[in-house]
């Protein structure tokens, strides 16, 4: 009994922390970004070969699987997300908060969008 209990508590945490949305986190159009904040930080968090061909100038390109080791090279500001979909965003919110960042928003560019056509501020 307790191992099933064990198991189902395990399968939740597990699904919550990929699926449910973190709070106070809002759909923001990358171009609005400027305009609403003043000192924010774009993080593109999407794979190398998608952020190559929609990249974004203003943003750092960190994809998710290496933000836990690059993180330290985000300038302590807050944080507007550029993810592939809901999922990533809320592990790349859920990582950057737990290292201590203010994740205020995110965009999730459509497919064959851009989020303007300039390379990454880490390309520089």
């Amino acid at each position: 009994m307790y191992i099933v209990f064990g198991i189902t508590a395990l399968v939740l945490f597990f699904v919550m922390r990929r699926y449910v949305p973190v709070a106070g986190v809002d759909k923001i159009n990358v171009r609005d970004v400027e305009a609403t904040y003043e000192e924010v930080i774009m993080v593109d968090t999407r794979a190398y070969q998608t952020s190559a061909i929609e990249a974004n100038q203003e943003a750092f390109c960190i994809p998710l699987p290496y933000l836990n080791r690059h993180y330290t090279d985000i300038p302590d500001k807050d944080v507007v997300l550029i993810s592939t979909d809901s999922i990533e965003k809320n592990l790349a919110t859920r990582l950057l908060r737990k290292k201590g960042y203010n994740v205020v928003g995110y965009t999730i560019p459509e497919e064959g969008g851009c989020c303007y056509a300039l390379r990454c501020a880490s390309e520089k």
